[in-house]
Parts: structure tokens; sequence; C-alpha cells
């Protein structure tokens, strides 16, 4: 049973868009392997069905043929392999909604460089094919790692396109969201190079609106009953459900996901705003109890009673993490976010910024220990002839801000626009000094190796590229893009755009200079060629072209464009 705090089955929350209910997710891929993800939208029995597209998608008139054929209903999963000649038949059922009718298919025996589709069929109402006949749905898997043929990675961050507005401003609307079809449109252009998809963080937003906010709902509703604190961690998972559902409800959004192999990592707005960086003890520096549930003491509240509810949250956050997310990226052992992967010349460390973030802890208060060692071997036993790019990503940019800025004892901004927690966030704070040290010292290690690395980054609102160089020449790249949609402007975009330094020197001594800063939404390809050794980065934003003649009454043409060609190697 659902208690009343449970958002299963309700209709009452103010999403502008149609909520996710039956979706895919292409997750990670090898040369004859592939994570897929799905959503069934209710339990009952399904089978996947993957086949060659060869000919079934050879011609516009083959597609629509097939798209009709598999409109049929009703129709068996058999009579639907036939149609689709499938290659793989893989039934499944879903009981119940433990895991929000949410299920990852590891299916191997493929053939590299190949384009497969996809169908989901369900047994139910006499059966019928549920995803992939409308629209139908493909992918790629990569090449033979021996290959080394060049390839593009794509890199996107924060997803964030609502808005509030109406007199009270209780009404939820959709801001700008042409970025994500921008985003797709790119994607298929490279459609037969594009081997990587990064989804660098802040997919959604916990706390993004006032009328969305969970966080707010949680001060709203928190409470003791009959001597039980509430609301229950059961409730607060199906919150999170809820935003992952509403925030990929979008056709965009679904486009990107379901056609390329998607790599993803939280960032704080999975979880709440500052995750990780709120000091919550009695005796901190600041109150971060009291920013994140400001009504504690009026409901009768106690401080243990606010952390016990924090903590809550984040074990519901880290649930639905799994669920949506992290379950389609290569395992990790439980309660590790943090994975690699290579992918024909290049090898990827994706770092988790926030499942072991700790402001109170005494050291390596981002990562922890833990995962900075596992990062630390990894690189340590790169080969630069077998994989000489080296792809690192980190939610949060090591380098971005002016260290003023992030260092600063500031009354304002930091006090009246809330940034305590995101100046804490910033890897360039004084309190994670020795730890982003440490990490610089790992890539510039690889760097003397033969190795050419690059930071793959998001979070700050603000695009950029950065140089970085040690005495004897040797570089990393910082390569920031962020926000591929964000409508309400952020504090802390604002302060960074102006704290990004055209050049300067890092505390550790590394020379640094800025080679590209754009403030408009926007995503990136950096385009790899293992062969030549060399790598570029291309970044995306929107373009307005004005009507030829506004007596015509014709409207703006929203257009994406490269901002910015920087060549890396």
């Amino acid at each position: 049973m659902h208690g009343p705090d449970s958002l299963v089955f309700k209709s009452d929350r103010p999403w502008p868009n149609a909520r996710l209910r039956v979706g895919a997710i292409v997750g990670h891929a090898t040369p004859d392997s592939v994570r897929l993800w799905l959503r069934a939208g209710g339990p009952g029995r399904f089978t996947l069905l993957l086949y060659d597209c060869g000919e079934a998608m050879a011609s516009s008139s083959a597609r629509a043929e097939l798209r009709a054929a598999l409109g049929r209903v009703p129709v068996s999963a058999e009579e639907t392999g036939d149609i689709l000649n499938a290659a793989h038949t893989l039934p499944f059922e879903v009981v119940g909604y433990a895991d929000d009718t949410t299920r990852v298919l590891d299916i191997g025996d493929l053939r590299p460089d190949t384009r497969y589709g996809y169908a989901l069929h369900s047994d139910g109402d006499g059966g019928k094919v549920i995803l992939g006949h409308n629209r139908l749905r493909s992918f790629r898997t990569p090449p033979r790692e021996d290959e080394r043929r060049r390839f593009q990675i794509a890199l996107f961050s924060c997803h964030m396109p609502y808005r509030v507005s109406g007199l009270f401003r209780k009404r939820t609307d959709v801001g700008d969201i042409d970025a994500w079809d921008f985003l797709g449109a790119t994607l298929g252009r490279h459609r037969d190079s594009v081997d990587v998809v990064i989804a660098g963080g802040d997919q959604c937003y916990s706390d993004g609106v006032a009328t969305l906010d969970i966080w707010k709902l949680l001060n709203r509703s928190m409470r003791r009953e009959a001597g039980e604190l509430l609301p229950d961690e059961r409730s607060m998972r199906s919150w999170y459900r809820d935003i992952h559902r509403g925030y990929w409800g979008f056709e965009g959004v679904r486009r990107v996901f379901d056609a390329y192999p998607t790599y993803m990592i939280w960032d704080d707005h999975e979880i709440g705003d500052g995750w990780g960086s709120h000091f919550l003890a009695d005796d901190g520096p600041d109150d971060g109890l009291a920013r994140m549930l400001p009504d504690l003491e009026e409901k009768g509240l106690t401080r243990d009673d606010g952390r016990r509810r924090v903590r809550r949250m984040f074990r519901a956050a880290c649930d639905v993490y799994r669920e949506y997310q992290h379950s389609h990226n290569p395992p990790t052992d439980a309660g590790v976010w943090d994975y690699s992967f290579t992918r024909g010349g290049a090898a990827f460390y994706v770092l988790d910024g926030r499942g072991h973030r700790d402001i109170e802890r005494d050291g390596f208060r981002i990562l922890g220990e833990a995962q900075f060692r596992r990062f630390e071997a990894w690189a340590e036993a790169l080969d630069p002839e077998e994989t000489p790019f080296m792809f690192v990503v980190s939610a949060v940019p090591v380098l971005h801000a002016r260290s003023a800025l992030a260092n600063a004892d500031l009354k304002f901004p930091r006090r009246e626009a809330g940034l305590g927690d995101d100046l804490r966030d910033s890897w360039e704070h004084s309190l994670h000094d020795e730890e982003r040290a440490a990490l610089m010292e790992v890539l510039f290690r690889a760097a003397r190796r033969g190795v050419r690395p690059c930071i793959l980054s998001g979070d700050v609102h603000v695009s950029a590229v950065f140089g970085i160089t040690d005495d004897d020449g040797h570089r990393v790249w910082q390569l920031t893009s962020s926000a591929v949609t964000y409508h309400v402007p952020r504090a802390l975009g604002w302060a960074l755009r102006f704290g990004a330094a055209d050049d300067g020197e890092t505390p550790e001594g590394y020379g640094f200079s800025r080679l590209a800063l754009y403030t408009g939404t926007s995503y990136a390809l950096i385009e790899v060629d293992p062969g030549a050794g060399e790598a570029w980065f291309k970044l995306y934003g929107k373009q307005i072209v004005e009507e030829p003649s506004p007596e015509r009454g014709r409207q703006a043409v929203p257009l994406s464009h490269s901002v910015a060609k920087i060549k890396l190697f």
C-alpha cells in the first residue's frame, strides 16, 4: 500500500508536459553487446525483439511498411518476431512496481559496427507492440577496439527547462526546450560516428522550480504521527521517480537517450541542491539544515529529526538514481557509482562527485579516498600505445571560477543569493586544495607518459575551454558544456561568468588559459581520431535567424550552429 505522501497514482502534480511512461535508454555498449534500459509502464509479460536494420530501414517506404506492420493490434510476440525477422528475442516479466517497472537487459552476441532495431512487445490487451512501432528505434554497436577509427563523443549537462508564471507564481511552463531537438539533429548528422554520449550530471532537478520541488514538498509534509517520522522512504522514492519521469518525458530527450550509447553520472540536483556541501552539524560554520528544511522548528521537530529526513531523502535518491541512470552504465559493486570503459583508442573514467561527497570530512571531501585510489590505479595502468586519449568525467569542473571568488568570505552574493554551498561545491575552494592537487598530479603524470588527458564537465551553466599546462609544456584540457536547457537564471552561473579568468596560475602552480566562454544553452561534440593522434572540441549553441521581411509575418527561426571549434591535440 502506498501512503498519503506517495505520488504513485496521483495526477495533481503540475507537469506541463506528459511524463515518461514507456521508454528506452541505450546504455553501455561494446562491439558485441549492449545494456538496454526499458520502462514498461506497468506489470505484465513483455518481449524485447532485436533485429538487423538492413533492408527493414533501407528506404522510407520500407520504414513505413514496418511501422504499419508493428502497429497492428492484436499481434503476438511470435508474429512480431516474424515481421522483424528478429535476431534476438528476450522475454521478461515485470511483477509489481518494486523498480518502477524498469528493467535492464544485457544483450550479447552482437556484431561490431552494426545497426540494430528494437521493439518492445506486451502480452496485455491481446498482444501489441508498445515501443518501436510509431517511431522506429535503433542503435549502432561500436567498431572493434583495434580498428582505431575516428569517432565522436557528445557531451551535455543540466536539463532544467521549466519556469513558473502567473499572478501567484503557481503555474509551471516549459521554457526553452529547443536544444534537445538541435542535439538530436546534430547527432543524427553524425549517427555513424557517434559512439559515446556523456550525460554529465543534473539530468533532472529535484528542486528545479518551486511548483515541482520535492524538497519543498518535504518541508511542507514533514511531521511526526503516532511516534513515526513521516514521510517514509518509500514515499520519497515515488517523488524522485516522478521527477525523472517528468524531466524525461520530452520527445527530444527520448530521441537522444533511446538511439545512442549514453553514459550517465549524477550531480547535486538528482539529490538536492548542493548535496554534500552543506554543513549539517549543530556547530557547523553554516546552517545547511536550516536552508534545506527551513520549517523544521515550526513543525515541532528537532534537528536530529531533520538530519534523519535528509539521510532518508539521500537513500531514496540513490535507489532511483540506480533505477533510472546507473543501472545501464558499466556494472559496478553496490554503492560504487564511479566507473570506466574504453572506446577505440580512448579510455574513459567517470568520477562520482556526489555519492561520497561530505564537506564535514577531514579530507578527500569530494570523491572520498577509496574512489580516488581506484581512479589513481586506473590512470597509472593506462598504456599510451593502447589508449592514447584519456577522458575523465567530473560533473563539476576542476578549473572554472577565479579562486578568489570560490574562497572569498562574501556577504553578497554568497549569503544573499545562497551561494555558500555552490562555492564549496567548486573544486577550487580551499577546502579541496589537497584533493584537487592530488587529482591534477595524477592527470599530469599520465600526460608525462604520453597520454592526452581531457576533463569533461558540466554543472556551472557556462560552457568553457581551458588549457592547463605544467612547466614542461604538458597539457590537460578542461572542457565544460553546460547547460543544455536551463530557463531560470542561476546565481552561480552569473557569478562564474565573470569569474572565469582569461589566463593565470592555479594554486598548484600550473598555468592556464581560457580559449572559449559561452553563456547560452549548449552541447558539445569531441571528435577523436586515434590513428592521427588528433582531437577537436566543437561547442554548439542556438542562433536566432530573423525573418527577412517583418511585414510577411514570419517568425524568427532558431538554428543550432557551432560557436567554437578548438583543436585539442
